[in-house]
C-alpha cells in the first residue's frame, strides 16, 4: 500500500491525490483520463481511510486532494483543513458477498437466506474493518455466534480476504466486504455473490475535497471538474461505486 499521509519525498508530479481503498479502483483510471486530457500528471496514493483522516485533520497530509468517506471529508472541512465549496460527492459503496470462482452463489439477498448461508457455509470470512464488525453483530442477532465461531476467519483487509479465498478457499466458503474490493478481484479467483439485505446494508458515501494550502490548487480544481463528468464517473461505477 503506497501512502502519502505522512512526510514524503517530493515527486515529479503536478498533483497529489490520496484515496481510501474503496474509492481507489475508480480513481486510478479516472486520474489517468484526466492526465491524458489535461497533460497534468497525477500521483495517486492510497492508505487506510482512518490514517488519511488523522493526517488531514492534523494538517500533515502530503496531498492536494483527499478522497475519503463523506463523514470524514466533512470533519476535515469543519477543522478548517479544507474549503467546503471544493467538496465533490463521488458516490457510495455497498457491502456484499464474495465466493470462489465457479461456486454456487448462495442466497444472501434476504434475511432468511443470509441466516441459512451462515449456517451452511463451510467457512465464513470477514474483515477486521467496520463492515466485519457489523456482520459479527448480525451473526449475534441471528443467534449464530456459537455456530459460526469454529469456521470464522477474519482478515486485516478485504484484499487479504479475497486473496485467501482465491488461493486457499473452498467452494463452500463465503466472504463479505465492500463491493469495490470484491469487484476488483473479478477474474482472479473470486466472484461477486450479491449485496446483503437492505435491513443490514451499509451504504458508505465518499467525497473528494481539496486540502487548504494545496500546492497544486488550480490543478486540483481541474481534476475535480473532470471527476464530475460522465466519462470519469463511469470509471467509479464500473468499480462498484454507485
Amino acid at each position: 500500500m503506497t501512502a502519502l499521509a505522512g512526510p514524503a519525498v517530493a515527486q515529479d508530479y503536478g498533483l497529489k491525490v490520496l484515496a481510501a481503498g474503496s474509492a481507489l479502483h475508480g480513481l486510478r483510471p479516472a486520474a489517468a483520463q484526466f492526465t491524458r486530457e489535461s497533460g497534468i500528471a497525477v500521483a495517486v496514493a492510497n492508505d487506510h481511510g482512518h490514517n488519511i483522516r488523522k493526517h488531514a485533520l492534523a494538517g500533515e497530509a502530503q496531498a492536494d486532494v483527499v478522497l475519503v468517506p463523506t463523514e470524514w471529508a466533512e470533519e476535515i472541512v469543519a477543522a478548517g483543513r479544507a474549503d467546503k465549496s471544493t467538496m465533490l460527492a463521488i458516490g457510495a459503496v455497498r457491502m456484499g458477498a464474495v465466493v470462489k470462482t465457479g461456486a454456487t452463489r448462495p442466497d444472501v439477498a434476504s434475511m432468511d437466506g443470509l441466516r441459512c448461508t451462515f449456517v451452511s457455509a463451510e467457512a465464513v470470512l470477514l474483515t477486521l474493518a467496520p463492515t466485519g464488525d457489523h456482520l459479527m453483530k448480525v451473526i449475534d442477532r441471528f443467534g449464530l455466534t456459537a455456530t459460526v465461531a469454529p469456521k470464522l476467519k477474519r482478515f486485516d483487509t478485504a484484499t487479504l480476504l479475497n486473496k485467501h479465498l482465491a488461493e486457499n478457499g473452498t467452494s463452500g466458503a463465503i466472504g463479505f466486504g465492500p463491493a469495490t474490493e470484491i469487484l476488483t478481484w473479478r477474474g482472479r479467483g473470486v466472484e461477486w455473490g450479491g449485496p446483503v439485505p437492505d435491513e443490514i446494508q451499509i451504504v458508505l458515501p465518499y467525497s473528494a475535497v481539496i486540502l487548504s494550502g494545496a500546492q497544486a490548487d488550480d490543478g486540483a480544481k481541474k481534476l475535480l471538474a473532470c471527476l464530475a463528468t460522465a466519462s470519469a464517473r463511469k470509471h467509479f461505477t464500473d468499480s462498484g461505486v454507485e
